[in-house]
């Protein structure tokens, strides 16, 4: 099973479903044991393998919002993932994804979902390694990833995420009342 160790940054605007893709060309590297290295002869023969288009591809590398997840030299033709959790890297804030989970982020092609579960995973590892439980709300959320938390909208797709996800077995979810009388959620991912 291939397992994707993503950078966390919750407010990357980044494409996951394109970083996804490029996760999907990386040789294995010893030295970091990881797949993080694509080597490549030129930038359209390498967007030829991937499912969006050359300029795509261009403007994806030549984003600075992309720089905490990939490096590219372009003398050597090499774009490596920055997927590397060995201690002692600069940051060793990562999300680790099966490629169960990556095959149904996909499925979905929703990048508001991808970042929503980056997050379950992230914080719900935390709170696992800690020994406690993770809840948070749809507004903790949004305003961590930079968006609004007034819009219906977008409170709206988180609750159809959650069902989607805990019926798909990728999350568990179990409720209880706080001090105030308020229902809250508890999360949990599974291992898939």
């Amino acid at each position: 099973m291939k397992i994707y160790y993503l950078h966390f940054k919750p407010k990357a605007d980044v494409n996951y479903l394109h970083l996804f893709s490029l996760y999907d060309l990386a040789d294995y590297n010893p030295a970091t044991k990881a797949y993080d290295t694509i080597n490549y002869t030129s930038i359209p023969k390498l967007a030829a393998l991937l499912p969006y288009s050359n300029s795509t591809l261009n403007r994806l590398l030549a984003n600075d919002e992309y720089k905490d997840f990939l490096t590219i030299d372009k003398d050597k033709r090499v774009i490596t993932l920055n997927s590397s959790v060995i201690k002692g890297s600069n940051n060793n804030c990562f999300v680790r994804l099966t490629n169960k989970e990556i095959a149904y982020l996909r499925q979905e092609e929703d990048n508001l979902l991808c970042k929503y579960y980056i997050y379950l995973k992230y914080y719900c590892s935390l709170a696992e390694k800690a020994g406690t439980k993770q809840d948070f709300t749809a507004k903790q959320f949004l305003s961590a990833i930079g968006y609004s938390t007034n819009s219906q909208s977008q409170l709206d797709k988180i609750s159809s995420y959650n069902k989607k996800l805990k019926e798909k077995g990728l999350i568990i979810i179990t409720t209880y009342r706080d001090e105030l009388g308020h229902t809250r959620n508890i999360y949990k991912t599974t291992e898939c």
